[in-house]
């Protein structure tokens, strides 16, 4: 694997005539970031991550200086796991003319970020937009590879894509969760143990209105519920627990015949901030 610090030689160095799958990361690295590398892996020719932790998307100073940074044990991760070229740039490096300047500024996503994280976090996805949009200008990849944990990101990012007719495909690959169910986060290892056991309710709610929605039940009274027992625990403290269509993200209505139905959630667990969906598997629908 060969490793490249500065957008102009990661330029020189990629061989243009090969097909080319990116896969963005922040760093501390787990297996699922392996995930989207393997997925990656397959039918393109040259694999490239990226380790950037972006300040333009952060709402919190203390959370972007608590975001944990392990770029050795990523490097040799990534080096194991087939990745090609790892692009570790300084802050400088994306930003050569500051903050003020992005390709996707102006872009108006609507009812995409206009709940969930989006209102939660002000400012968020404009800065994932800016991020992704430097990237993608410097990688130049045939294929994006994302994680469906963000799934609201995954949707704003394609919007961009569209808005700014680039011609890269979105790859989403599935959520990898750890053997009892939490959904793997880099943020995880910043849990305490107690935290960490507390943490495993979160998929466990999920899970339960995803079924209750399979089944047919009312969306209010599964949100409240799935609130209402995140919030018991003393060490979890709701955001929100919002059911939507994956397609426009808009609140869904009962009845409403949509192609892909997913809950989604923010949770502080402790001081850590953890999120998480679940696609329904819609047997009630046609």
């Amino acid at each position: 694997m060969r490793t490249y610090q500065t957008a102009d030689s990661l330029r020189k160095a990629l061989p243009r005539h090969k097909s080319i799958a990116f896969v963005p990361t922040m760093g501390a690295l787990h297996a699922g970031h392996m995930a989207l590398i393997k997925a990656a892996r397959q039918g393109h020719e040259i694999v490239v991550a990226s380790i950037f932790v972006n300040p333009t998307q952060f709402n919190e100073s203390t959370d972007l200086d608590a975001y944990p940074r392990t770029p050795q044990e990523d490097a040799a991760l990534l080096k194991k796991h087939g990745c090609d070229f790892l692009y570790l740039p300084s802050v400088a490096d994306i930003y050569p003319t500051g903050f003020d300047t992005s390709a996707a500024a102006g872009i108006d996503f609507g009812p995409l970020t206009a709940t969930m994280e989006g209102a939660n976090r002000p400012g968020h996805f404009d800065g994932v937009a800016q991020v992704v949009s430097r990237l993608l200008a410097i990688v130049e990849p045939d294929t994006l590879v994302m994680g469906q944990k963000d799934y609201q990101q995954v949707a704003v990012v394609r919007a961009m894509v569209q808005r700014l007719d680039l011609t890269v495909r979105v790859l989403v690959v599935p959520t990898v969760r750890e053997p009892d169910g939490l959904a793997m986060s880099s943020r995880n290892r910043l849990l305490n143990p107690g935290e960490r056991r507390a943490a495993v309710l979160i998929n466990r709610q999920l899970s339960a209105v995803a079924a209750g929605l399979a089944a047919g039940w009312p969306t209010q009274p599964l949100e409240q519920f799935a609130l209402a027992a995140l919030g018991d625990h003393e060490l979890l403290d709701p955001e929100y627990v919002q059911i939507f269509d994956g397609d426009t993200l808009l609140p869904y209505v009962d009845g409403d015949n949509v192609r892909e139905l997913v809950v989604a959630t923010a949770v502080r667990c402790g001081q850590v901030r953890l999120i998480d969906n679940r696609i329904v598997d819609l047997l009630h629908n046609p």
